[in-house]
């Protein structure tokens, strides 16, 4: 199965904590998630994101930044569904990369413009 989303925003004349006031800016942000669902427990899957935001100040200058992510992961859960069966732990590995990054200037540990990251994350509902 594959969950995704595509979302796009603008806004125009607006106060940016990185441009000031009366920015305008641009955004694309979209994500793929396919998995295998093995079982009713079991889950492994892979996500994909990647965004660019463009923000212009009030004398026109352009500042751009963007990035991608990949994740691996293998999910415990209590049902079928990729979306909607909690509570569930997941154990990922992620990478992420800045491709550009002229809003704040953030970078990783050590200055570095990508991080390599392992973890388990818990969800959930009633």
């Amino acid at each position: 199965i594959v969950a995704n989303a595509i979302v796009y925003s603008f806004g125009n004349d607006i106060y940016s904590y990185e441009t000031g006031a009366h920015s305008d800016f641009e955004s694309i942000r979209a994500v793929v998630r396919p998995a295998y669902i093995w079982d009713q427990y079991n889950q492994t899957g892979v996500e994909l994101g990647y965004f660019t935001q463009q923000n212009k100040d009030a004398n026109s200058n352009k500042f751009n930044e963007s990035g991608y992510k990949t994740t691996l992961f293998h999910t415990f859960k209590v049902n079928t569904s990729m979306l909607t069966s909690r509570p569930e732990i997941r154990f990922y590995a992620t990478y992420i990369k800045a491709l550009e990054n002229e809003l704040d200037g953030f970078t990783f540990e050590d200055n570095k413009d990508d991080q390599f990251a392992v973890g388990a994350q818990a969800e959930i509902w009633w």
